[in-house]
């Protein structure tokens, strides 16, 4: 990654509204905490900026907005799998919108006028979560490349061991031994690094979603 696309996917806080007055007290506010931050003044403006799917921090948005709503932004990115948190705020709190916002993954939902120190502890813990997120999701990928990496033999006796089965059962499956068997479980453990059975089956669960199908022999 060079230094222009790690500037632009450094976590930051996404202020979007398209009140100048409310996004004035919002920057000062993040400002006031050493927050890195970007101001958009449209939900639209904010979706089409480049680099969208991997950009990271919080976003926090107004509900009402010309164009957009911060409803149907929500909704745009959950369509297209971008899970930032996200905190609204609004003027206009029905219960209902607050019940939508909220059971659509909504990190929180102010009414203005809103307590600042309330915001900005929301705000550092909308941070916190999407760092979290994105070292998981790190973590996940690498473990999904290295069993990419395994043999088709190795991942046919992972295979068994992720189903349950003990060594003799897989070895009689696969028509190899047994102290074979044993020898490919210790590999496949070495090379993803799991240091139990428990723990190597729990990794598998973590990646499977990640995993390319492509084999080596």
């Amino acid at each position: 990654m060079n230094s222009r696309q790690s500037e632009r996917t450094a976590s930051k806080v996404h202020l979007i509204d398209d009140d100048p007055m409310v996004t004035f007290l919002l920057v000062d506010l993040v400002e006031s905490v050493d927050l890195p931050y970007v101001v958009y003044e449209s939900a639209v403006k904010f979706l089409e900026q480049e680099g969208l799917d991997s950009l990271q921090g919080c976003i926090v948005s107004d509900l009402r907005m010309p164009g957009m709503s911060g409803l149907e932004l929500q909704e745009t990115l959950h369509r297209r799998e971008i899970n930032l948190p996200i905190i609204f705020i609004s003027a206009y709190a029905e219960v209902q919108t607050v019940v939508r916002a909220m059971r659509g993954g909504a990190l929180d939902f102010f009414q203005k006028p809103f307590s600042s120190q309330e915001l900005v502890e929301r705000i550092q813990d909308g941070l916190r979560i999407d760092k979290q997120r994105a070292e998981l999701l790190r973590r996940n990928r690498e473990i999904g490349e290295r069993v990419a990496q395994l043999t088709t033999r190795e991942k046919e006796v992972l295979q068994g061991i992720f189903e349950g089965k003990i060594t003799k059962v897989i070895a009689d499956e696969l028509g190899i031994g047994v102290r074979t068997t044993e020898t490919y479980r210790q590999l496949i453990m070495q090379k993803l690094q799991a240091g139990s059975v428990a723990e190597l089956v729990r990794t598998v669960i973590d990646v499977m979603p990640l995993v390319p199908q492509r084999s080596s022999e």
